[in-house]
């Protein structure tokens, strides 16, 4: 096997062998798993990674091991992108339908549940689909491998515009009313996508499919685009959470040193900025989230790129591709989990998810689109009838 094999995405050889009548496991010995984050679990089907010669052909997996792992894994898979797709599709209905909502934070908001779908319709269903039967060419190998790299590059920086953000409104509320404008979050978020797509264009260029293999074509046999996923490693995961704690820890030390005062004036203070602190809150496990479901995978595709060949016995291949199978699902899961943080952490998110939720019942809807108050509509035959309501005058967006 060649060093570039161990770089390999491959998505259509694997969903023709996944599902194909012969052996399960002498199958996959000679294809890599696909979609699985710019990397290839060949060596966990294989007996040894050997990135020089090929192996020879690995005793077969138990049967109830085979079978689980080709019904399971697509139905994961789809799972997860139906319930991300139908969460973050509501959240971004709720920011640009009530304006109300349309504030600098939940834009943020509304920019992570753009990558979040994102990755679950152009990766996540694709990758379902391949495991399935659906083959590929090389405009998919390339276009589908790029976008994951581009959409997690998005969500690293725009949790990290978040948090900045919440830096700037905690620990310099003044200095930063005329900083943070709706105008200027939108800007960071065009932005955002713009250098996802221009920092990852190495991607675009050098993924190629030959042999029905899907990998990254950079330097000699392939060996300089270890590299690149280690660069990719920093930008994506290590220097945007560094950047997060800093400024979580200086507003902790804010925090603190309010809540700590005592006095009648601080007290009253802090009354004054507990939704700002909610909010932060939000953003912060928000942020640990996506740490804690990126991190497994992160951690395998380095360890698979920089690690020497080694043989593996049946109980560890068996134990690996387990591993990876379940790192590769929580990186995906991460999509899902965000329209959930934000309907049970943040009041207003709360109120509009039952609010869309009473729109789909049969008999009752409210709208509160309109600069004025709420009506509520009964439905009686085909028509919508408008109900006494107590009304409710509409709250302009607010800066939290």
């Amino acid at each position: 096997m060649t060093e570039s094999a161990v770089f390999v995405t491959d998505i259509a050889t694997t969903v023709v062998d996944l599902f194909a009548p012969t052996n399960f496991s002498d199958r996959m010995a000679n294809t890599n798993f696909p979609l699985l984050v710019y990397s290839s679990p060949r060596y966990y089907f294989n007996g040894s990674l050997d990135n020089a010669t090929t192996p020879a052909p690995p005793a077969s997996f138990p049967a109830a091991f085979e079978t689980t792992v080709r019904i399971m894994v697509p139905t994961i898979i789809a799972i997860i992108a139906i319930i991300g797709l139908i969460g973050n599709g509501t959240v971004l209905y709720i920011i640009f339908r009530y304006r109300e909502m349309q504030n600098i934070t939940n834009y943020f908001i509304a920019n992570l549940a753009v990558t979040d779908v994102a990755m679950l319709a152009i990766c996540a269903i694709p990758t379902a689909a391949n495991i399935a039967g659906m083959p590929i060419g090389e405009g998919l190998c390339k276009g589908i491998n790029y976008m994951q790299f581009v959409t997690v590059q998005a969500t690293c920086c725009t949790l990290t515009a978040m948090s900045i953000d919440r830096y700037l409104l905690i620990v310099h509320a003044v200095r930063s009313r005329n900083t943070r404008t709706t105008t200027r979050a939108i800007i960071i978020n065009v932005a955002v996508w713009i250098g996802s797509f221009v920092v990852h264009s190495p991607v675009a260029i050098f993924y190629v499919l030959e042999n029905d293999k899907c990998f990254m074509k950079m330097g000699q046999n392939g060996r300089d685009a270890r590299f690149y996923y280690l660069g990719s490693f920093l930008s994506m995961y290590v220097i945007p959470l560094v950047v997060i704690l800093m400024c979580y820890a200086k507003i902790l030390v804010i925090v603190w040193r309010k809540t700590s005062a005592g006095t009648e004036s601080a007290q009253a203070h802090e009354r004054s900025i507990r939704q700002k602190r909610k909010i932060t809150r939000m953003v912060f496990i928000v942020v640990l989230l996506f740490a804690v479901c990126w991190a497994p995978i992160h951690c395998m595709i380095l360890w698979e790129k920089f690690q020497e060949p080694f043989d593996l016995s049946m109980p560890t291949r068996m134990a690996v591709t387990v591993l990876r199978f379940f790192a590769f699902c929580l990186s995906y899961a991460n999509s899902l989990t965000n329209p959930f943080i934000y309907a049970f952490t943040t009041a207003s998110f709360k109120k509009h998810f039952k609010r869309v939720l009473s729109c789909s019942a049969p008999n009752e809807c409210t709208d509160t689109k309109s600069m004025g108050p709420s009506t509520t509509y009964k439905k009686i035959g085909k028509f919508l009838v408008e109900s006494p309501t107590s009304f409710k005058t509409r709250q302009p967006a607010q800066d939290v």
